[in-house]
């Protein structure tokens, strides 16, 4: 269960829990609060209606699978996206392959969002360098990069058209210290196996490595991710958008 820090819960800003999760399972995780990233549309309508106070659903199209690709709706996710304040998991993943489809799909999906107040959760494993590419090109205030390792020019590319990005303790200490600290989230994409998170919202051993990173407590940590997931929501005039008990909390920081 997940302790608070300075009056602070713990920020898991990408994991993955199934859309049917009981009442008394999220309850399980204490105060935190999550972004639920879906990896298809069809996950997404199991989720619409969920109204969790410490969960934020995403509207996803994970890149990486090939179901999900098959049956993109671009009306359907259209008709959705309205009663989501999260756009995600979307983008792009080399080793899924027919990367210029998924090229397409993403600009599908910036292009459904370009004037919609939302943030979006951005997938790039091994394709960096064309996700940085499409955001500098259909550039949106609310994007997330999730689990980035790209290079310094892509980080710099990413920065100067808007991005944060989320973290977590399965990047290595130089992947998460070349991120400017004023656009660092954490996350743990539970249940994958690198971060070693026992649970969403396990952001223990992430908060422990930035506060190395940034000199600080991890109690310090905590509050400047909180303080930058304000700024991100700001940006992107999602604040109306975020579930409620969300939305309070950012505005009492």
């Amino acid at each position: 269960m997940s302790t608070l820090i300075d009056g602070l819960p713990a920020l898991d800003c990408h994991a993955h829990i199934a859309p049917d999760v009981t009442a008394a399972q999220l309850q399980a995780l204490g105060s935190a609060h999550i972004f639920a990233v879906t990896r298809s549309l069809d996950e997404a309508e199991q989720a619409v209606s969920r109204r969790d106070a410490r969960v934020t659903w995403g509207l996803g199209l994970h890149p990486a699978v090939a179901a999900a690709r098959a049956a993109w709706d671009p009306d359907q996710f259209a008709r959705l996206l309205p009663s989501f304040a999260l756009v995600g998991e979307v983008g792009l993943d080399k080793r899924a392959g027919h990367l210029p489809v998924q090229q397409g799909l993403f600009r599908d999906v910036l292009g459904l969002c370009s004037h919609e107040a939302v943030l979006i959760s951005v997938h790039s494993s091994g394709a960096t360098a064309a996700v940085t590419k499409m955001l500098a090109e259909q550039p949106h205030p609310g994007v997330i990069l999730h689990w980035f390792l790209g290079s310094h020019e892509e980080i710099r590319t990413a920065v100067e058209s808007g991005a944060y990005f989320s973290v977590n303790s399965g990047m290595t200490h130089a992947a998460s210290a070349a991120l400017p600290s004023d656009r660092v989230l954490t996350e743990t994409d539970f249940p994958a196996r690198q971060p070693k998170a026992k649970r969403p919202a396990d952001t223990t051993l992430v908060e422990q490595t930035l506060a190395d990173i940034w000199s600080v407590t991890p109690e310090e940590a905590r509050v400047r991710c909180w303080r930058n997931l304000r700024a991100l929501a700001t940006q992107a005039q999602a604040l109306d958008r975020l579930p409620d008990a969300l939305a309070d909390l950012l505005l009492d920081l």
